[in-house]
């Protein structure tokens, strides 16, 4: 299983532990292999050249396949032709946070100390095009505001560097942090949505504060192109057993992950309408693509 990130993050998570699940049921070891660099571009074109039989699979969250046909000229891949979709496991609720400090606790009030001290705030990504730098792109452009994007490899290196104040901002998957707010080190600003989260029901959707780019952020397992559709359904049977594991279930809950489990014709339609959607959001926000990564 090949994962375009860094060891240590939500991905890379849930991956190994779902991977272990189907593992056991199929009877032999499923290996995560982390392939980082490149906007994720790295290991999803080592996937994408795989055999296509079912031993080389990858996971991966919208930046491989809806954000960057839309970012970067001549991709490594082809996201339609490369990948045979297999399952979309779940969504991630996201959440813009700041260090408990900061003296602002609204997107309002980021913005209003923005404009008051101009070049103040840094904001970690994962680079152009990463779900962290769209937020942080819409923010800047329906706002006004100027704050700095700076690009981490991975989320495992974005909270310490937001907990060091190398940045004052950042917006990742809610499980990433939410044991940092609890302790009071992180305070959030608001959550990604249409709804708020019920693991942190006083804190204001961005929709609320007139704020959403409507982006969804997700993690889903793919083949390579061209592989054999029993080979795909088998997969889907295993996968979407594996995340009703009792162990599963609670990584889950730790990380406030929402489980989907969808058919690899559901997820190809979604896949095609998440796409579309991101391109819009990249045309009113004036970004274009560049060369690729």
């Amino acid at each position: 299983m090949i994962v375009p990130t860094p060891p240590g993050g939500v991905l890379d998570g849930l991956i190994r532990s779902v991977g272990q699940q189907v593992g056991e049921t199929l009877g032999q070891p499923v290996l995560v292999e982390n392939r980082a660099g490149g906007n994720l571009t790295i290991g999803m074109a080592t996937c994408a050249k795989a055999a296509p039989d079912g031993y080389t699979l990858c996971s991966t969250t919208p930046d491989t396949l809806s954000y960057n046909p839309h970012l970067f000229n001549n991709l490594p891949y082809d996201p339609d032709r490369d990948f045979a979709p297999i399952i979309q496991l779940v969504k991630i609720h996201g959440v813009i946070v700041t260090r408990a400090e900061m003296p602002f606790g609204s997107i309002r009030d980021l913005i209003a100390f923005d404009r008051a001290k101009p070049g103040a705030l840094n904001w970690g990504t994962l680079g152009p095009g990463s779900v962290a730098q769209v937020f942080l792109s819409w923010i800047n452009s329906k706002a006004g505001a100027g704050i700095t994007p700076v690009p981490y490899k991975g989320v495992s290196q974005v909270i310490p560097a937001l907990l060091g104040g190398e940045v004052q901002l950042t917006y990742v998957g809610l499980g990433f942090v939410k044991a940092h707010i609890d302790a009071g080190k992180l305070k959030p600003l608001a959550i990604t949505g249409s709804r708020r989260s019920p693991v942190l029901p006083d804190v204001p959707t961005l929709d609320e504060q007139g704020s959403d780019p409507g982006l969804l952020s997700w993690i889903g397992v793919f083949a390579p192109g061209g592989t054999p559709k029993p080979i795909v359904d088998r997969l889907n049977a295993e996968f979407a057993r594996a995340l009703r594991a009792p162990g599963v279930q609670a990584v889950l809950r730790a990380q406030t992950l929402e489980p989907v489990s969808d058919t690899p014709a559901e997820f190809a339609e979604f896949l095609k309408l998440d796409r579309a959607n991101a391109g819009r959001i990249f045309k009113t926000l004036g970004i274009r693509p560049s060369d690729a990564p």
